[in-house]
């Protein structure tokens, strides 16, 4: 049993673990500052975006999905014409950086139980940390691209909180209102899951396929 390939299984269990929960996380969010009687505020979720979908929270208008945008409400949302196709990269990206985890978790227990293997597998890694960069790099343009699809319909869009040119950061609109940017858990385990499989893809390099001292 080749036990450095132990490490390298582990590490991208994690990956693949990460990668998996932020399908089913938000991947950024707008609070709302909500002032009570008593005097007190606190921050309360206004829309949390999700890679295929938008859910408003405040409102209860539920879960939105971005191809059906503008027909849910067409007063405030527009057609998404620059907006999705990044989200739709992203979460690609993500999904490929998936199958490769998966694909180095195969490889790790194969190495472990000594199944003659070619060299892919000290450099796979490399592939997965790409990807998952790439996915969570390319997010990071949505809300410069939601702005711009807004201004396709809208003249006001600075005054819109939905459509600022925020990822993270905080905006008052015209009546007072005042709204947090940030990312989500989904995006944080992207993130992480990059982390983790550069620190897996270094590992390799040296470890994968080597022999027990």
């Amino acid at each position: 049993m080749k036990k450095f390939s132990i490490i390298s299984l582990l590490i991208f269990m994690a990956v693949f673990a990460l990668i998996t929960v932020s399908y089913s996380k938000s991947w950024s969010h707008i609070n709302q500052l909500i002032e009570y009687s008593d005097g007190s505020s606190e921050w309360e979720p206004y829309v949390n975006w999700y890679p295929l979908k938008a859910v408003d929270s405040l409102h209860g208008r539920g879960s939105v999905k971005y191809t059906n945008f503008e027909k849910e409400y067409p007063n405030l949302f527009v057609e998404l014409k620059k907006f999705i196709p990044l989200c739709n990269a992203s979460l690609a990206f993500a999904i490929l950086a998936w199958v490769g985890s998966l694909a180095m978790i195969v490889l790790s227990i194969a190495d472990i139980i000594e199944i003659k293997l070619p060299p892919i597998g000290k450099f796979l890694g490399w592939i997965v940390f790409l990807f998952s960069l790439l996915s969570f790099l390319i997010y990071l343009g949505t809300p410069a691209a939601k702005k711009k699809d807004c201004e396709n319909k809208f003249i006001n869009c600075d005054e819109l909180s939905i459509y600022q040119n925020k990822f993270f950061g905080k905006f008052t609109d015209p009546d007072g209102n005042e709204f947090k940017y940030g990312p989500s858990a989904g995006w944080n385990c992207i993130v992480i899951a990059c982390a983790v499989s550069l620190v897996g893809s270094v590992y390799n390099l040296f470890f994968f396929n080597h022999q027990n001292v």
